[in-house]
């Protein structure tokens, strides 16, 4: 049979009817999925899947915030672990010492200025003589004073230092050996400076270091000092110090009753008891009137004078 004739019997037709209805219902089931498609809008279903995006984001965060959690956790862990370690006090503040504060000396009494303050032999004030502008009213000069304290202080030198040159040795003035073929320096003398025992060369030699000032200018120098003394009211005039016998005792009262600034300088007149009783005194010196320099009365803080030294220096 051919093919033709296949297609016409009845059992292709009827397998022809039967495919027919299938290749119906294939085509029906688009037209079944186009209402479907129409009552579900795709819109509608993409904004599903950003919920559902959405909603997968926060259990991402959730899921990350897990991990930083356990890593909170684990933070006061580590916290704990720390305090192991002894716990160190803090040291006790002990309250700060107070320094005694030092007392300043009190202030070494003076008499008024310009004036003599004469005082009694307690020490007590009496009343106030006047000085003479001579001596106690002469403005200062540095320069002057200076020239004459260092005259005064050089006039005390001896000025004995000695040493002898070479033809001042005793010895022998043949030559040693002869000049030449020994080998050694040549030599003459053993007097010679330069050998032990021999002489000195520009050694020291007995010398006057006396200067020169004019007597004027030292009497000058003199009154300069002195009016020092009075302008800062440190001379004072002892009335009624009577002293028969050489007495340090007495006189180291007197002056600590006295209360003025040390170290002081007794000035007397022939009076050799007062004069002994103060030369064992390490802040006192005396002097008589005569023989006051102006290197003294610098040296020293406070005048103290008999009443004949005051007659004495005041008329002079």
């Amino acid at each position: 049979m051919s093919a033709d004739e296949t297609k016409k019997t009845p059992e292709a037709k009827a397998a022809g009817e039967v495919k027919k209805p299938a290749a119906k219902k294939a085509a029906a089931k688009p037209t079944a999925k186009k209402p479907a498609a129409k009552a579900a809008p795709k819109k509608p279903a993409a904004k599903k899947v950003a919920a559902k995006k959405a909603a997968a984001k926060p259990a991402a965060k959730k899921a990350a915030a897990k991990p930083a959690a356990k890593k909170a956790a684990a933070k006061p862990a580590a916290k704990k672990a720390a305090p192991e370690k002894p716990v160190e006090k803090a040291p006790v503040e002990r309250p700060a010492r107070v320094k005694a504060e030092k007392k300043a000396p009190p202030e070494p009494r003076r008499g008024k200025l310009g004036v003599a303050t004469v005082v009694d032999a307690a020490g007590k004030d009496l009343e106030t003589r006047d000085l003479s502008k001579e001596l106690f009213a002469v403005p200062a000069d540095v320069n002057t004073l200076h020239l004459v304290v260092r005259a005064e202080q050089a006039a005390r030198r001896r000025g004995t230092a000695s040493s002898k040159t070479r033809g001042e040795v005793s010895g022998s003035t043949a030559k040693l050996y002869r000049q030449k073929g020994t080998g050694r320096a040549r030599a003459g003398s053993v007097k010679s400076p330069l050998r032990t025992g021999g002489g000195v060369t520009f050694g020291p030699r007995p010398r006057s270091f006396a200067i020169k000032v004019n007597r004027k200018v030292v009497r000058k120098a003199l009154a300069m000092a002195l009016s020092n003394r009075a302008e800062n009211g440190n001379v004072f005039v002892v009335a009624g110090l009577k002293i028969d016998a050489p007495s340090t005792a007495t006189m180291d009262e007197f002056l600590v009753n006295l209360d003025i600034a040390a170290p002081v300088l007794v000035v007397t007149h022939d009076e050799p008891t007062v004069t002994k009783s103060v030369r064992n005194l390490r802040y006192a010196e005396a002097s008589e009137v005569g023989a006051l320099s102006t290197e003294q009365v610098l040296r020293a803080r406070s005048l103290v004078l008999t009443e004949k030294a005051f007659a004495a220096l005041n008329e002079a």
